[in-house]
């Protein structure tokens, strides 16, 4: 079994602490790193091969990439190749998940659950550089 690695993002302190200690026990999930400012987050994460990133909602629209993530209207991306012949396409889509009920469980279970639609979606490793 290949562990969830998750990238514990920009949080208060204390958030960031509950979160780990909540994700430290689950067997399949390895916290990779984390990171305070939302400049930093998504580099690091991906220099940390995450497959998931944590992080609060923010509370008002920001400029960094991270709060621009997380805006609420979806969005693509479409990479051509230097030499036009190949392009790769990314689909950047919010959706809510209700965490409130069921205990700190089921946010360890909505977390596996990103990485199995990640796992099964993956077609080959993605190498990105920051």
């Amino acid at each position: 079994m290949i562990p969830i690695r998750v990238h514990l993002g920009p949080m208060p302190e204390m958030l960031r602490t509950i979160m780990g200690d909540l994700l430290s026990q689950a067997p399949d999930i390895v916290v990779a790193g984390e990171s305070a400012r939302s400049e930093d987050s998504l580099c690091q994460a991906r220099e940390e091969r995450a497959d998931v990133v944590v992080t609060q909602d923010p509370t008002q629209a920001g400029a960094s990439c991270l709060d621009l993530v997380l805006a609420d209207s979806p969005m693509g991306i479409f990479a051509v190749s230097a030499d036009g012949r190949n392009a790769s396409g990314v689909t950047l889509r919010r959706r809510r998940i209700s965490v409130e009920s069921g205990g700190h469980s089921i946010l360890v279970e909505a977390i596996r659950q990103m990485g199995a639609e990640l796992d099964s979606e993956l077609d080959e490793p993605n190498e990105g550089r920051c």
